[in-house]
């Protein structure tokens, strides 16, 4: 084998050994946040949403990490691998929900809507306002 076919293979050993460690220095990516409900109803939007919404998340290692609510952190726990609690939130707009690390890399993160009721006025009838019988 010559110099210039091995150096290619060297090149690509090398560099999937970079990767590789990259790749390791990553965010833990085995993480898993569940909210329940992911919808909160309204009369119209714009109003707030109260609710009472469950948290369960769990994670490969054990870490110091806190659930976010956008950019404001809601509840955090000290060396923890998995967790689950209720949690009281006031929302008028759909919102993002992210398990953070203490570096403040997202983990997981999940989206709670808001949906409103439809209003009368926008609703089809059923039959029509004229008949000829």
């Amino acid at each position: 084998m010559s110099f210039k076919q091995f150096s290619p293979l060297v090149l690509c050993l090398l560099l999937s050994k970079v990767a590789n460690a990259e790749i390791n220095t990553l965010p833990n990516k085995k993480a898993k946040l569940e909210i329940k409900p992911i919808v909160c109803m309204v009369k119209s939007m714009g109003q707030i949403c109260e609710m009472t919404i469950s948290v369960d998340w769990s994670i490969q290692t054990p870490q110091n990490v806190c659930l976010f609510k956008n950019d404001t952190s809601l509840q955090c726990w000290l060396n923890t691998q998995k967790a689950k609690t209720n949690i009281s939130i006031s929302i008028s707009e759909d919102m993002i929900f992210s398990l953070k690390n203490e570096k403040m890399h997202v983990l997981a993160n999940q989206k709670v809507k808001i949906n409103a009721a439809a209003n009368r006025k926008y609703r089809r009838k059923l039959k029509s306002d004229w008949s000829f019988f």
